[in-house]
């Protein structure tokens, strides 16, 4: 009686049935003689065996039946026959020789004894033994025998198929499923699909999760493989490509239920796979910190844990569409929280996909996250979530529930973290204007963290116009967009006819507010739209300049006018930025550059910054405009470096020098008054005295900035003696460079 066999069939069975007709045809062609062909069974049923060859001869075909019969045996000598359609081939013929002769040609052949007429099946070893055929059937499969690690196997011939049985003997055991060369590896060519199935039907399968493409089915990727009860479990292996694969190993590990098995199991709070203390996870597998157990129900609001004092919490979300919810109390007004589900060693629950959400003492939701965390976990911090960068007093609730509400979650972490307000902490919290995470004064922040400069703190509410705060001499304002939709609006003006204005949203020292993507309007005293502006600034801030709207922000009539701040998309909250306004009566320091009457203009009349009280340019400072060869900046006297700025955005800036007969030119970009670093990206240009580029750099000089010398570029070490032209631009030309020095020696 046949025995059936769990293949794959290829696209088109009519295709592959061709197929073993001809290669059947073609070696029967070449044999002495054939044994007749196996009867085609019923749709579904199994075909007939072929019939044994004679000697020298090919076994017959196996029949073509809803699953093949096998291969007829060869003759001695002769080659086993093709197996139909899920057949197996048969049994190479014993050793022998054959001679045929034609009018035009002899031959004769010889077989080893074996399977398939010279394939010779994999040797074991002690820990994996060869496989014992036919073990293609859970009836016939090849037990897991105490003390080895699994099996030495072929897949061969063709469709052939290999089970392999485990009994699990303790309940909540986990098994561990993997092909490989039982060496870390996997066999070349080989691709296989390993089927797992137990009492309760099919567990998992895979293909290429493994090393090199072997096939791997673990507990951490496919739970079902986890928590297991007693019994027989079934191991089943395929050629994934429905070809033979002369050898491969395949590993059956059962790990019995217990501390350091890597599944958060039982009384466990956590489990990272092995019993060392001081990584997080104790050795008896416990978190390490204070975590406490859920207590249901916890559902709804009014029956929350409270998590204060703790670390956080171990739960589950049992049954599916479980729900729960947890308290914790801000004592200190502007507390920033961290509030993330974890496993409790640094990642995500296998599988889990949660959602969580905040809800203040009044119940209303203030934060949501569904997968910030790690993998598909939730997680609420204070860099991407403002409202939790500057908690008020009071009680607040956590939620956590599965994202579809539609699957269960064994285990997970709840973990929190409150920090209270304090300046140098790098978060601008309650009574604070600034935090640029030191105490040191001088830097724009002062050491109790309020803006060095005069600034006012907005009034809400300042919205709509006629509600506008005034900064009529101010700096500028300390404000924040809360709630998320919030529009801040605040007025200046404008007192001498032709005045300039700049206008730039920032965190109040140099910087952008951490993700804050903000918006800006100017309107007129009639209240007419003049410029908006996204992300001129720095990051994803705000700017309108002299520079950047001539058309707007310059040459302005006198009239109180106003600024308009916005979240770019209006959906997300910022606990805090600065808005600083400056008003330049027309001159120098009003920041357009007045052409040739100044050379620069910075915006201020103070001297030693590179630009003097007079705008004129203060060596070595690049000379403005210089955005050409016909208005670069010549080398000053005795000087051997400029420096310049990108700035608006796309500016270049052009320097001319002269070069000594018989030297070559090493030019440099980086920090000013440090040659080794380098804080922006920069790209440099060579051209002679027609203004022709002869060569260019972007990085070969520290870090992203340049450098060009003959050690780089052999064009340097034969150059004539005369006029060249160096520019320097911003790599993307799309960011400001706000000081970088050019350096220029000889060699």
């Amino acid at each position: 009686m046949n025995q059936r066999r769990r293949i794959f069939f290829p696209t088109s069975l009519a295709s592959m049935t061709t197929g073993l007709l001809l290669a059947a045809a073609t070696l029967q062609g070449c044999a002495t003689s054939t044994s007749t062909r196996g009867g085609g069974g019923d749709d579904g049923s199994d075909g007939g065996s072929g019939g044994t060859g004679n000697a020298g001869g090919m076994g017959g075909l196996g029949g073509m039946g809803g699953m093949g019969g096998l291969g007829g045996m060869g003759g001695d000598g002769g080659m086993g026959g093709v197996g139909g359609m899920g057949g197996v081939g048969g049994m190479g013929g014993a050793s022998s020789s054959s001679s045929s002769s034609s009018s035009s040609s002899s031959s004769s052949s010889s077989s080893s004894s074996g399977s398939g007429g010279g394939f010779e099946p994999p040797v074991g070893t002690a820990d994996y033994p060869a496989e014992t055929e036919q073990n293609n059937l859970p009836a016939t499969a090849d037990p897991l025998a105490a003390g080895t690690k699994g099996f030495t196997a072929s897949i061969y011939p063709t469709g052939d198929v290999d089970v392999f049985s485990i009994d699990i003997t303790v309940a909540g055991s986990n098994l561990k499923v993997s092909t490989g060369d039982g060496m870390g590896g996997c066999p070349a060519g080989v691709a296989t699909l390993v089927r797992v199935s137990g009492p309760s039907g099919f567990l998992g399968s895979d293909t290429d999760s493994g090393p090199a493409a072997c096939s791997q089915i673990l507990p951490a990727n496919q739970p079902a493989m986890s928590n297991l009860a007693v019994g027989t479990y079934f191991v089943q292996v395929e050629s994934a490509t429905f070809s033979p694969l002369p050898f491969y190993v395949v590993d059956i590990a059962v790990v019995e239920p217990g501390c350091g098995d890597g599944l958060v199991q039982g009384s466990e709070q956590c489990d990272d796979g092995n019993n060392t203390s001081g990584d997080g996870c104790t050795s008896d597998c416990k978190l390490e910190g204070n975590y406490p157990t859920e207590v249901e129900p916890n559902q709804p609001i009014g029956q929350a844990n409270s998590i204060t004092g703790t670390d956080g919490v171990v739960a589950a979300i049992q049954p599916i569409g479980d729900q729960d919810f947890f308290t914790f109390v801000v004592n200190v007004p502007g507390t920033r929280a961290r509030i993330e589900v974890t496993n409790g060693n640094g990642g995500c629950p296998s599988g889990f996909d949660s959602k969580i959400y905040l809800y203040n003492a009044s119940g209303t939701e203030i934060a949501v996250d569904d997968d910030d965390g790690v993998d598909s976990c939730s997680m609420l911090e204070p860099a991407g979530d403002a409202v939790v960068a500057n908690l008020a007093a009071g009680k607040y609730t956590v939620k956590v529930e599965e994202y579809n509400n539609d699957e269960a979650q064994a285990a997970y972490v709840l973990q929190y973290q409150l920090t209270e307000p304090g300046c140098g902490d790098t978060f601008v919290q309650l009574g604070e204007q600034c935090d640029d995470g030191n105490t040191a004064a001088g830097d724009g922040c002062s050491p109790t963290c309020q803006l060095e400069g005069n600034y006012l703190s907005e009034t809400e509410p300042n919205q709509p116009n006629n509600m506008a705060n005034s900064v009529v001499g101010f700096d500028g304002v300390v404000a924040s967009i809360l709630p998320a939709g919030d529009q801040d609006y605040f007025s200046f003006q404008i007192t001498e006819p032709g005045s300039s204005v700049t206008i730039e949203v920032t965190d109040g020292y140099g910087g952008c507010p951490i993700d804050f993507d903000s918006k800006i309007y100017l309107y007129s005293p009639s209240n007419q739209l003049l410029v908006s502006d996204d992300d001129d600034g720095a990051s994803t801030c705000s700017l309108i300049s002299p520079l950047l709207d001539p058309s707007a922000a310059t040459n302005l009539p006198v009239g109180t006018y106003v600024v308009m701040v916005e979240e770019y998309q209006n959906d997300e909250a910022q606990s805090s930025y600065v808005l600083k306004v400056k008003v330049a009566a027309p001159g120098c320091g009003d920041s357009i550059l007045a052409s040739p009457a100044e050379q620069c203009d910075d915006g201020n009349t103070v001297a030693g910054d590179g630009c003097s009280p007079t705008c004129m340019a203060e060596a070595p400072w690049e000379i403005e405009p210089n955005a050409s060869t016909a208005t670069a900046t010549p080398a000053w006297p005795m000087t051997t470096s400029w420096y310049g700025k990108i700035d608006p955005i796309a500016d270049v800036d052009y320097f001319q020098f002269d070069l000594p007969a018989g030297k070559s030119p090493v030019l440099t970009t980086h920090n000013i008054g440090d040659a080794s670093s380098c804080d922006f990206d920069t790209v440099m240009h060579l051209l002679d005295a027609n203004g022709v580029q002869i060569v260019e750099d972007d990085d070969d000089g520290p870090s992203t900035c340049s450098l060009l010398s003959k050690a780089n570029d052999a064009t340097l070490a034969s150059l004539p003696a005369g006029t060249y032209y160096v520019w320097v631009q911003d790599y993307d030309n799309d960011a400001k460079i706000t000081g970088y020095e050019l350096s220029l020696t000889f060699e």
